[in-house]
């Protein structure tokens, strides 16, 4: 009897410590969790203004300097090394694709292999990747800086008889024999006013344009009497594309050499052609048919449009002199 009572004394005063430690415990916890709450209030309210005011910052950062976020956008304009009729070329791209064909021609390549005291002016004047990187950086910085498009315009230059790309005024590249759509049509008019086409739509979207800025208006063709010894005209000229094909009179046509094609004149007639522009003059072998195009008298070589300066704007006025057989 007496062990069972030391038993309950026993565990009734237990269970009454054991009660006053956990009342006491949560006391202070609570305690220590108020005093926290209390201290560190300020410090919290103070550090999300500090969050708040950093955002803030940032915000107005990004919205005075736009082009930051940009800068690590992936340029849009790419290049692309290859061969084009065994002379090295370059390919720009727009968005994978092809817009620009820059070309170094044997000759060029040789030359400069044997000529080491060439200018480096030069040299990247006539390397088409130095030339290809020059345009691919322009339209890049024009992309990040959101151009309008429909800045992007066809140009023609009077100065040198030559078509340009043109944004706001500059001079984004100049099409000639070096420098040609990469499905040329071998008629830098119509390669100019294509490649800007592309660069309209590829860079915003634009509508094509129907005619370039500046263009010349073709002059009327006067036909020649019969018995006539002269006749004026537009001149063309072809070249790259038919070079090695089989003329109407059966001969391998070679741009290299000073012959032009008639609609009606007896093959084997040389005619004296000069370019009413500039007064220079050729004499050309007639040996082939054409130009089937409206409005032009004759189509030269390449060879003989150069001669006259005609190659750079692809279309020309010009006076033909008969000479006979």
């Amino acid at each position: 009897m007496n062990q069972k009572t030391w038993r309950g004394l026993t565990t009734t005063t237990f269970l009454t410590i054991l009660g006053t430690i956990t009342f006491h415990g949560n006391f202070i916890l609570e305690a220590v969790a108020s005093t926290v709450d209390s201290s560190t209030k300020g410090q919290i309210s103070e550090a999300s203004e500090k969050i708040h005011a950093s955002r803030q910052i940032n915000s107005l950062s990004v919205a005075a300097n736009p082009t930051k976020e940009k800068a690590t956008a992936e340029p849009i304009a790419t290049i692309f090394e290859h061969q084009w009729k065994d002379a090295s070329a370059v390919t720009l791209r727009i968005r994978d694709i092809p817009v620009l064909t820059f070309l170094e021609s044997p000759v060029e390549a040789q030359t400069s292999d044997l000529n080491k005291t060439t200018s480096k002016a030069t040299e990247a004047s006539s390397n088409p990747l130095a030339r290809a990187k020059t345009v691919a950086s322009k339209l890049n910085r024009l992309a990040q800086n959101d151009v309008d498009a429909r800045q992007i315009v066809a140009s023609w230059n009077s100065a040198d008889q030559s078509y340009s790309i043109k944004v706001k005024g500059e001079e984004i590249a100049k099409i000639n024999d070096k420098t040609i759509l990469p499905d040329t049509t071998n008629n830098p008019a119509t390669d100019a006013l294509q490649a800007t086409n592309r660069l309209r739509r590829l860079m915003g979207g634009a509508e094509p344009l129907a005619e370039i800025a500046g263009k010349p208006k073709p002059s009327k063709t006067l036909a020649a009497p019969a018995g006539a010894k002269q006749m004026r005209g537009i001149a063309s000229w072809y070249g790259p594309g038919f070079h090695g094909r089989q003329t109407a009179n059966g001969e391998r046509f070679n741009q290299n050499d000073l012959t032009a094609a008639h609609r009606s004149l007896p093959f084997g007639t040389r005619v004296k052609v000069t370019n009413m522009n500039n007064g220079r003059s050729v004499v050309v072998r007639i040996n082939d048919r054409g130009p089937f195009a409206g409005g032009r008298v004759i189509d030269l070589s390449s060879a003989a449009a150069n001669a006259i300066g005609l190659k750079g704007s692809g279309v020309g006025p010009v006076n033909i002199q008969i000479l006979g057989r």
